[in-house]
């Protein structure tokens, strides 16, 4: 059973909570690329394990580039989780929970709240994500169908938009991976890259990391998630080998059951 929750940032948030009393809370963010995603795709598997461990799980959404510079949508992350601890997570030990854009949206926010002496998650769950956006401008084939322009010309691209349940805006991404319009898109020029970039000695200071990828990734590079494997000192990398990027929509496969498995082990 789960609520749904406006926030005063203008996002929403889906609250489920354990039988029992909670020990915790985890803050899932889905991924998407920014562009397009909703935080209605956590897989019910996944959330079971955060439940039956005794974990409240709150699902936010955020705003979607290129109505929203990603700055902007960092922004209100930031402003997400600071009217979360407030209202939901309170004395509770946190942690946070992302997938692919959103495996950097945690490590970035992670990295500010080092930086602002704020207190830290206790874990950090990362499924195929990044920690810099130097590979978005990398040539990558992600389907074999061509998008063009015409295609998208109905898809809104300047009213804030949240949340994009029924997957609407997945040929915007496309588009933009294809025609190499993210950067475009996240209204960052190649100077900012660098403010979006999580670094070495600070991934030394981050929290124990959960973290997994496909061998066989062909949306965010596997480097990234080996890195975490060599800088985070308490990091538990668990590979699953020629899956596809996003292979959490599978959970019936048996390497991705066995992610879920290690992971409720290694949950506090």
């Amino acid at each position: 059973m789960s609520e749904t929750m406006t926030l005063n940032t203008g996002g929403t948030v889906t609250i489920a909570r354990p039988e029992t009393t909670a020990k915790g809370v985890v803050i899932y963010i889905h991924g998407g690329g920014f562009v397009y995603g909703s935080k209605s795709d956590l897989p019910q598997s996944l959330q079971n394990v955060f439940l039956e461990k005794g974990y409240k799980v709150l699902a936010i959404d955020y705003l979607l580039t290129p109505n929203s510079s990603l700055a902007d949508s960092l922004v209100q992350m930031q402003r997400t989780l600071e009217e979360l601890q407030e209202s939901e997570i309170k004395e509770l030990p946190f942690s946070f929970c992302g997938r692919s854009a959103g495996g950097f949206a945690i490590v970035y926010l992670t990295k500010q709240l080092i930086k602002q002496n704020k207190p830290l998650p206790d874990q950090l769950i990362h499924f195929y994500g990044y920690s810099d956006l130097s590979f978005i401008t990398n040539e990558r084939k992600l389907t074999d169908m061509t998008v063009t322009k015409e295609m998208i010309a109905s898809i809104d691209q300047s009213q804030p938009v949240w949340d994009d349940p029924l997957l609407q805006r997945y040929l915007l991404y496309i588009y933009g991976v294809q025609q190499q319009k993210l950067a475009d898109f996240y209204q960052i020029s190649q100077e900012d890259h660098g403010n979006f970039s999580v670094e070495k000695n600070m991934l030394q200071q981050f929290p124990r990391t959960f973290s997994s990828a496909s061998t066989t990734d062909e949306e965010v590079p596997f480097k990234y998630s080996k890195q975490l494997k060599r800088l985070i000192p308490e990091c538990k990398f668990v590979p699953v080998y020629n899956l596809e990027h996003d292979f959490l929509k599978h959970t019936e496969d048996e390497q991705v059951k066995k992610v879920l498995d290690s992971l409720t082990e290694w949950l506090r």
